[in-house]
């Protein structure tokens, strides 16, 4: 060992140099040895790999002088040498997708080695060295260049700089690409500058060539492992444990060659046995010494990739099915807690213009500085560099990144970061699904209409609510005479009017509160707030706001109110869907006490019932104090309601209403010329026919009822009728000009019952008609003035009567 050890250090210390190079190179094709990836990348490093070892180990060979000789390995060194530039390039042209310069690779490699082995057999381009013995014993090695070996430097030379063109216009701006690949061309300009100055007559016996191979190793260690070129953690081990393996493995040969010559002197048969017997042992010791390094690798690579394996693998099972984001994230921090040890996952969202940190207690808003600092980073595009930081995108958009802090001195391993990395693409499908989900999810909880939450997700959020736990107010909200709007103006116009008043309602409610659609015509408002007094300020400034605001109000005569019901205290209620129920009731008798009310719950309202003919009973006075007034401005409306009132009742039992709209029939012929309270004497009792200035005045009149039914307790429900009384079925009449069944049913009764009884009853500016008269108005009028269905009931009715008389009912 002593012998070789001088050899190699001592009598010729130059060969240390060629030796490290070796080394290094060694370390490298075995850190890629035991890989069986089949991309173009990994095959072309292997091959630039073998040529730079063919380089470096037939100069050590050579300098080492190991049979079969000098001239030999010089050969095989210089073959190396001359076909790393073109693998190189080949490697950037798979590495870049430059496609179609196969064909010239194939031929500057077919040249190449034609010019090497024309230098094999007539030393034209650069003859073997001339071996010179020092007078130290060291040995010299001195070149002759030749013509050749300039015109092989320049057409290398060329070739380096076209590449280079190619590959520049290629990566362009991206500046990741040129860190990586950067450090490739230096090599390269490292290993021709370091051959060209060994031919030089003045570089003496200094290897420049293979310390110009070492820089070539330490950019391909910078590359692999600084700029992730591959993954080179797991490989860096492999490579250590072969090269430890191959240094074991000539052990015994390095031992034995003190004492070699002594031996090889002998020609008895026993040393020729011995040294059988000993190259047998010693192929034998390799191949065990290599089989047991390549077993014990694999568990070592094994056992420290499977948990990163594990952690990915259920990550990316459980984020396929995922469908919230708090979930996702907080999945995120416990696989890369798990997958990379001692660090912390950090996760930020982007939001309209700017940055959020979403963590595990909610979301964070950066501070000006961080939010300064996170755009100038993402600006110069190191979002994308830095591998503890990767991009959550889908659809071309950035949605937000990962960003893996450590908390530790060592950096990351290709593993951990490829990790991270797939970590965010899953996390990238993943936001998709649940974007794609949330947009069906919110459409399938908020009413298509109004944009509030719909009374499906009402139902789910009161069943999840729990009221004993978290203070809990509601608030009921019933649109007064909503039934009159649709039947006025329209369902468009009632629709309208249901997307205005749930606006106001959702802009006047804190993120403390969640409004529903709960019905038709109502909504619900569920407060984190149990205190009454709170509740009922709230009530009462939706109750203001609804009457005064008027920007994009829809234009109806009547004021657009609500009845409002509040429930609050917990100890009435023992659960969210029993506060509700008691909030609806509330509301039902805000409604019964008269419109635009609020009421909070009691106790008192169990059991309690209203109808619509306890409500008519509890306004009688008032309707016919109403009546009396009218009476004394016009001696003839009052006797006139009364009839209209009988004739509405009983043509609506013969047209087979139910009890409620009989009911409302009998109270709508009573109210529905209480308006003419409005009009001058001067027109109610003018003799001749009015004029068209005055008929406007007169007509009037419905609206002004519709005005004085409003502030009638519990009378919404007559309004339609009263409204609509003087509609005519061809679409002519008024107020509404309203056309058909588009009419409300009971408003067509009372048409049909108004211009009877007008007909058959004295005025002060005509006398009274005859029954058999007003019958053939009736008919004429059918389809033009009257619904024909009603008109036909109608004369039906008196014809089943001949002594038929008008009577109040």
């Amino acid at each position: 060992m002593e012998h070789f050890m001088n050899l190699v250090l001592i009598k010729n210390i130059y060969i240390g140099i060629p030796m490290a190079a070796l080394i290094c190179y060694l370390f490298l094709l075995f850190c890629f040895l035991n890989v069986a990836e089949k991309s173009s990348e990994v095959r072309d490093l292997k091959a630039i790999l073998s040529a730079l070892l063919s380089w470096t180990g037939g100069a050590v060979l050579m300098r080492l002088q190991i049979s079969p000789g000098i001239q030999f390995w010089y050969h095989v060194s210089l073959m190396g040498l001359f076909t790393i530039p073109i693998l190189i390039y080949d490697f950037l042209f798979h590495y870049l997708d430059i496609r179609g310069k196969d064909r010239f690779l194939y031929g500057c490699m077919a040249v190449t080695v034609s010019a090497v082995l024309l230098n094999v057999f007539t030393g034209c381009i650069l003859p073997p060295p001339e071996v010179q013995i020092m007078a130290n014993g060291g040995i010299s090695y001195h070149y002759h260049a030749k013509t050749g070996i300039w015109l092989l430097a320049a057409a290398e030379i060329f070739l380096l700089v076209y590449v280079t063109l190619l590959a520049h216009k290629k990566i362009g701006e991206q500046l990741e690409y040129r860190k990586k690949l950067g450090p490739l061309l230096i090599g390269t300009l490292l290993i021709m500058g370091g051959n060209i100055l060994c031919v030089m007559p003045w570089s003496g016996d200094f290897p420049f060539d293979t310390l110009g191979g070492v820089g070539m190793a330490v950019c391909f260690v910078y590359i692999i492992y600084k700029q992730y070129l591959f993954s080179f953690s797991m490989r860096a081990t492999t490579g250590a444990v072969y090269l430890i393996a191959v240094v074991v493995a000539f052990l015994p040969m390095i031992i034995l060659e003190p004492n070699i010559d002594h031996v090889i002197g002998q020609t008895d048969s026993f040393t020729k046995q011995f040294i059988t017997v000993f190259v047998v042992l010693q192929c034998l010791w390799m191949v065990l010494v290599m089989s047991y390094a390549r077993k014990w690798l694999e568990r070592i690579l094994y056992q420290k990739k499977k948990h990163i394996v594990e952690s990915l693998v259920e990550f990316q099972d459980m984020a396929a099915s995922i469908l919230n984001k708090k979930e996702l994230y907080q999945k995120i921090r416990s696989t890369v807690s798990s997958a990379v040890p001692d660090s912390y996952a950090r996760i930020f969202e982007k939001r309209d213009d700017h940055f959020v940190e979403c963590t595990a207690d909610g979301d964070r808003v950066l501070d000006t500085e961080e939010e300064a600092r996170l755009r100038s980073f993402c600006g110069t595009g190191g979002i994308h560099k830095k591998p503890e930081i990767a991009v959550f995108k889908y659809d071309d958009k950035i949605y937000g990144f990962l960003y893996v802090e450590l908390h530790r001195k060592n950096r990351l391993i290709y593993d951990e970061a490829d990790c991270i990395r797939q970590i965010a693409n899953s996390v990238s499908g993943a936001l998709k699904n649940i974007s794609a989900y949330e947009k069906v999810y919110q459409v399938s909880i908020h009413d298509e209409l109004t944009g509030l939450y719909n009374r499906s997700y009402c139902s789910e959020f009161i069943k999840n609510l729990d009221i004993k736990e978290h203070p809990t107010g509601m608030i009921y909200l019933d649109m007064d005479n909503f039934k009159l709007y649709n039947d006025l103006y329209g369902e468009e116009t009632g629709d309208q009017i249901l997307r205005w008043s749930a606006s106001q309602v959702q802009n006047l409610c804190s993120d403390k509160m969640s409004v529903f659609r709960v019905g038709s015509n109502e909504f619900l408002i569920i407060a984190e707030e149990s205190r009454k007094e709170i509740l009922l300020s709230f009530a009462r400034l939706i109750q203001n706001t609804i009457l005064e605001q008027k920007e994009d109000k829809p234009k109806v005569i009547q004021p657009i109110t609500f009845s409002i019901g509040i429930a609050w205290d917990k100890n009435m209620a023992e659960s969210a869907r029993k506060l509700f129920r008691q909030a609806r009731r509330a509301a039902f008798y805000a409604k019964g006490n008269g419109k635009n009310h609020i009421e909070v719950y009691e106790k008192s309202f169990e059991g309690q019932e209203q109808s619509r003919e306890k409500g008519y009973e509890q306004v009688t006075p008032t309707i016919f104090a109403l009546m009396a007034a009218v009476d004394a401005k016009d001696s003839f409306t009052f006797e006139h309601s009364e009839n209209v009132s009988g004739y509405a009742m009983k043509l609506a039992a013969k047209m087979g209403l139910p009890k409620d709209d009989i009911q409302t029939a009998k109270v709508a012929g009573l109210l529905h010329d209480i308006g003419k309270i409005g009009i001058p004497e001067s027109i109610l009792k003018k003799k001749g026919k009015l004029t068209d200035e005055e008929y406007e005045v007169m007509k009037t009149h419905v609206e002004n009822s519709i005005e004085m039914i409003h502030f009638l307790p519990n009378m919404n429900y007559v309004i339609p009728a009263v409204l609509s009384h003087h509609e005519r079925y061809d679409g002519k009449g008024y107020p509404g000009g309203v056309k058909g069944t588009d009419i409300p049913l009971l408003g067509r009764i009372l048409a049909v019952c108004d211009s009877f009884d007008a007909m058959v009853s004295r005025r002060a500016y005509k006398d009274a008609l005859s029954v058999e008269y007003a019958i053939g108005e009736l008919e004429k009028g059918k389809g033009t003035q009257f619904d024909p269905d009603v008109a036909e009931a109608f004369i039906e009715l008196i014809e089943e009567d001949p002594s038929f008389q008008v009577k109040a009912s």
